[in-house]
C-alpha cells in the first residue's frame, strides 16, 4: 500500500526539522516572502493579461477597420465596374451610331465609293451610287480586284496604279476616262485615302462624275477660242475700217479745200468787181457765203486734226502741267486783252504724258472757257487738281460761263455735237471730241458738270504710269 507523496516543501521542512529545524518566525517570513512572490507573479500575469487583452482589442479594431476598408474598396470596385460597364455601353452605342452615320453617308453619297484591300486591290465594299454611275451590280464589284472590273480595264484608267494607291495616304487623278456597262463615256475625278483597320490597310476610293463639268469647260474653251478668233477678225476689220475712214476723211478734206478756195476767191472777186452795182442785200448774201465757206474751212482743219490724233504715235515724257498751262495761257493773251478775266491757277503736278497732245487738250478746254464766258462782265476761270481714283491725276477747268443742261452731258464729247447754236457761240463741235480721244489714248477718262447759266466744270484724268508699266 502506497501512501501520499510529500511535497517539496514538506520534505524540506522535514529535513530541516530533522537536522536543524528553523524557528516558527523564520518559516512565517519565508511564507510571506513566497506569498509576496506569488502575488508579484500574479500581478505580472494580470498585467500581461491586460496587455494581451489591449492588444487583442487593438487587433480587433484594426481588423474592423480593415474590414471596413475592404468593404469600401469592394464598394468602389463595384462602382468602378458599374461605371466601366456604363462607359463600355456608351462606347458601344457611340460606335454603333458612328457606324450607322457612316453607313448612311456611304449609302447616300452622290459619289461612287469603293473600299479596297490595299495589299491586293480587292473590292470589299461598294456604295449604291457605283451601280448608278457605272451600271454594274454589287456582285460584279464585291470580291473582285479593281482592275478586273470592266470600267477599269480601259486604257485611260491605267493611269491609276495599285502601287501608287498602296504607298500614298492620298492620291488624286483628275479627268480619268471610264466607260459604263452600256458603253457611255464618262470622265471622273478619282480620289483615294489610305487608313488602318485592325492593323489591316484599306483604301477608300471616291469616284466623282465630272462629265458635264468637263463638257461645259470644253464648250467654254471652244467658245473662247471662237471669240478670240472673232475678236482678232473684228479688230482687223475695225482697224481696216478706221484706216479707210481716216484716209477717206483726209482725202475728202483735201478734196474740199480746192472748191472752197475757188468759192472764196470768186466771192472776193465778185465783191470787188460788182460791189457798186450790187444791192446791200446781195452783198449780205455774199458775206454770208464767205462766212460759211470760212467755217467749212475751219471744220476741214478740225477734221484733219481729229484724224491725225488717231494716227500719231505718242511720245510720253515727264511733263510739268503747271508750266504747260502757263505756256498755253500765253496763247490767249491777245484774245483776252480787252476782257476782264480772273484767272486762278492752282499748283499742278508732274505727269507722264505726250506733251504736245496734252497741250491740245488745254487749248481746247481753255478756249471753250474763254468763249462761253464771253457774256460775263467779269469772267472767272479756275484750273486745278481734284481727288482721283486708283492713283490717277485729275485736272479740272471751271468757269462761270453759260453752262449747259446736265441731261445732255452724254453728247458733249461726240463729234459735231453742239449744245449751243452757231449764232450764240461759234465752233465746229470737234474740240471736245479731240479732248476725249487724246485722254483715252493716255488711258484716262473725261467728264463734265454744269448747270444752265451757272458755268461748267470739265474734268480729265491721267493714270500714274511708269515706263516699266507702259512696256
Amino acid at each position: 500500500m502506497t501512501g501520499r507523496r510529500p511535497s517539496p516543501t514538506e520534505d524540506l521542512d522535514h529535513t530541516v526539522a530533522g537536522a536543524d529545524a528553523p524557528s516558527p518566525d523564520t518559516r512565517t517570513e519565508q511564507a510571506e516572502m513566497r506569498t509576496e512572490q506569488a502575488n508579484t507573479r500574479t500581478e505580472q500575469a494580470e498585467a500581461r493579461t491586460e496587455q494581451a487583452n489591449t492588444r487583442t482589442e487593438q487587433a480587433e479594431a484594426r481588423t474592423e477597420q480593415a474590414n471596413t476598408r475592404t468593404e469600401q474598396a469592394e464598394a468602389r470596385t463595384e462602382q468602378a465596374e458599374a461605371r466601366t460597364e456604363q462607359a463600355e455601353a456608351r462606347t458601344e452605342q457611340a460606335i454603333r451610331a458612328s457606324e450607322l452615320r457612316y453607313r448612311r453617308l456611304f449609302e447616300t453619297a452622290q459619289d461612287g465609293i469603293l473600299i479596297l484591300v490595299a495589299e491586293t486591290g480587292q473590292v470589299l465594299d461598294a456604295n449604291p451610287f457605283m451601280k448608278d454611275l457605272l451600271g454594274y451590280s454589287m456582285e460584279e464589284f464585291l470580291g473582285k480586284n479593281l482592275w478586273e472590273i470592266g470600267p477599269f480595264k480601259v486604257p485611260g484608267a491605267s493611269t491609276i496604279t495599285l502601287a501608287e494607291l498602296q504607298n500614298k495616304d492620298r492620291v488624286r487623278f483628275e479627268g480619268v476616262p471610264l466607260e459604263t456597262k452600256d458603253g457611255q463615256r464618262l470622265h471622273v475625278d478619282f480620289i483615294s485615302y489610305g487608313y488602318l483597320v485592325d492593323q489591316n490597310r484599306l483604301i477608300q476610293c471616291n469616284i466623282r462624275n465630272i462629265t458635264e463639268r468637263k463638257q461645259a469647260a470644253d464648250e467654254i474653251r471652244r467658245l473662247n477660242e471662237t471669240l478670240e478668233r472673232r475678236v482678232v477678225e473684228r479688230t482687223a476689220q475695225l482697224q481696216a475700217a478706221n484706216e479707210e475712214l481716216e484716209a477717206f476723211s483726209y482725202s475728202v478734206s483735201h478734196d474740199l479745200r480746192s472748191p472752197l478756195r475757188h468759192v472764196l476767191g470768186f466771192v472776193e472777186m465778185l465783191q470787188k468787181d460788182a460791189q457798186e452795182s450790187l444791192s446791200s442785200k446781195a452783198l449780205g448774201h455774199l458775206k454770208r457765203i464767205s462766212q460759211a465757206a470760212t467755217r467749212m474751212g475751219n471744220l476741214i482743219d478740225d477734221l484733219l486734226a481729229f484724224s491725225r490724233i488717231g494716227r500719231s504715235e505718242m511720245q510720253k515724257t515727264e511733263v510739268d502741267l503747271h508750266q504747260l498751262v502757263q505756256e498755253t495761257l500765253g496763247d490767249f493773251q491777245a484774245e483776252t486783252n480787252e476782257r476782264k478775266i480772273a484767272w486762278e491757277l492752282h499748283p499742278l503736278p508732274v505727269v507722264r504724258c505726250d506733251r504736245s497732245l496734252l497741250r491740245m487738250v488745254f487749248v481746247n478746254l481753255l478756249s471753250n472757257a474763254v468763249k462761253f464766258t464771253g457774256g460775263r462782265a467779269e469772267a472767272r476761270i479756275e484750273i486745278g487738281c481734284a481727288p482721283g481714283e486708283n492713283g490717277e491725276t485729275v485736272i479740272f477747268i471751271r468757269d462761270n460761263g453759260a453752262g449747259f443742261d446736265p441731261k445732255y452731258t452724254g453728247k458733249l464729247f461726240g463729234v459735231f455735237q453742239r449744245l449751243h447754236s452757231q449764232a450764240e457761240f461759234e465752233g465746229t463741235g470737234i474740240g471736245l471730241a479731240n479732248v476725249q480721244r487724246i485722254i483715252h489714248r493716255h488711258g484716262g477718262r473725261t467728264w463734265a458738270e454744269a448747270a444752265v447759266g451757272q458755268g461748267a466744270t470739265f474734268y480729265f484724268s491721267i493714270p500714274k504710269q511708269t515706263e516699266a508699266h507702259e512696256q
